[in-house]
């Protein structure tokens, strides 16, 4: 996997998630947003995952996205129309299932901080993440 900054889209397997979006209808991809957030609550009680952080992570971007708040926000540059991927206005219920997604695939002592080498590049991370999580519990 290669990563090469700390926002939600800045990894290899962050960008394979959206290539796979990106040829969807809006509701094809709520479809795809919703089994990778229950995909990923169902295997934090179990410890085993076939979805990856930054899928979880980029899915929660997409959402983000497509809020009022998240219009605002700098989104990366490969995606341009990423704020219109989404049907309007989107279901409360998603907003929640990608904070819970968040919290059980990235626990504050999970393997994906470690990952981190430099300091401040993984509390870029935590930041980013952080505006992700407080956009959608504002959301709610």
């Amino acid at each position: 996997m290669g990563t090469w900054g700390s926002g939600p889209f800045d990894s290899d397997t962050a960008e394979d998630f959206l290539d796979g979006l990106e040829g969807r209808s809006a509701s094809q991809r709520m479809k795809v947003l919703d089994r990778t957030f229950r995909v990923a609550i169902e295997a934090g009680r179990s410890s085993s995952s076939s979805v990856l952080p930054e899928e979880v992570i980029a899915a929660a971007g997409v959402v983000v996205a497509n809020t009022p708040a998240g219009y605002s926000l700098d989104w990366n540059e490969e995606y341009p129309g990423i704020t219109e991927w989404l049907s309007k206005p989107v279901a409360t219920s998603l907003a929640l299932s990608a904070i819970q997604a968040l919290e059980v695939t990235l626990p504050a002592d999970g393997w994906f901080w470690r990952s981190w080498v430099d300091t401040s590049e993984r509390e870029e991370a935590q930041a980013a993440i952080e505006t992700l999580t407080s956009v959608l519990r504002d959301f709610r």
